[in-house]
Parts: C-alpha cells; sequence; structure tokens
C-alpha cells in the first residue's frame, strides 16, 4: 500500500493543523499569483478522517476543482499513515475514489492510481509549502 513520504506527510500534518485551529476549514492565499488552497475536514469514515485539499478556478460561471485531492488520514500512538483517497480535476474530466472502506477497514484499493497519486501529493505538497509560505 503506497502511502505519502514523510516530507509530504509532514506538510500535510501542519496543513491539517492549521484547518483544526479554524474549525476544520482554513483558505491560504499568499497574494502572489498562485492559486489560494482550500484545506477542509469533509468527513469521518469509521477510524479514518478524510480531508480535501484543493484548489478552484472558475469556468463560465462554475466553480472548477483543480486539481482536489482527498486524503484519508489515521493515527494512533505509533503511526500517521496519510494516502490519497481520491482525485478530482474538472478541467480534465477526472473524479475518482481510489480507497473502499467498509466496517472501518479498507476493503479495496486501486493500486495504480493510488500509486500514480500518491507520487503527485508528494510533489504537490512541496510545491504547496513552498508557494503558501506555511
Amino acid at each position: 500500500m503506497k502511502i505519502l513520504n514523510k516530507t509530504a506527510t509532514n506538510i500535510f500534518l501542519r496543513l491539517v493543523a492549521l484547518a483544526k485551529e479554524n474549525n476544520g476549514y482554513i483558505k491560504l492565499d499568499n497574494k502572489k499569483g498562485v492559486m489560494p488552497l482550500i484545506v477542509e475536514k469533509v468527513e469521518e469514515i469509521e477510524n479514518y478522517e478524510i480531508y480535501s485539499l484543493a484548489h478552484y478556478g472558475t469556468q463560465n460561471g462554475d466553480l472548477m476543482a483543480d486539481p482536489e485531492m482527498c486524503f484519508l488520514l489515521a493515527q494512533n500512538d505509533k503511526d500517521t499513515i496519510v494516502m490519497p483517497y481520491s482525485f478530482r480535476n474538472d478541467y480534465m474530466g477526472i473524479d475518482q475514489i481510489d480507497l473502499f472502506i467498509e466496517n472501518g477497514k479498507i476493503k479495496g484499493i486501486r493500486h495504480k492510481a493510488v500509486a500514480k497519486n500518491v507520487a503527485f501529493a508528494n510533489t504537490w505538497l512541496k510545491n504547496i509549502q513552498n508557494q503558501q509560505l506555511i
């Protein structure tokens, strides 16, 4: 099972902490020509929290995800695991769920999609850190 690398996990956890300080939602906008980032807790499924990280644009007056990734966060005393749950890019017509949870356990994984999204997220989170100055 692919999970985010340590650097990306730490960046993600800082973003989650910022959102938790603001009732589960925060909009980061450094006003330097970079799209704002929305971080939001969207769901709890059994033992997991699901967080959305998204950039949004508009097209013909409609809000468009560019992209939105949801991440599964599982924490206990020993481990913190962060892995992509879903990926959406409205401009490309992509909207996919890659993990399937049943009775508090991951029952299905689209392994190739998760691996691709982990690679993307590892890079994207480093870019977010640099762009949003977190």
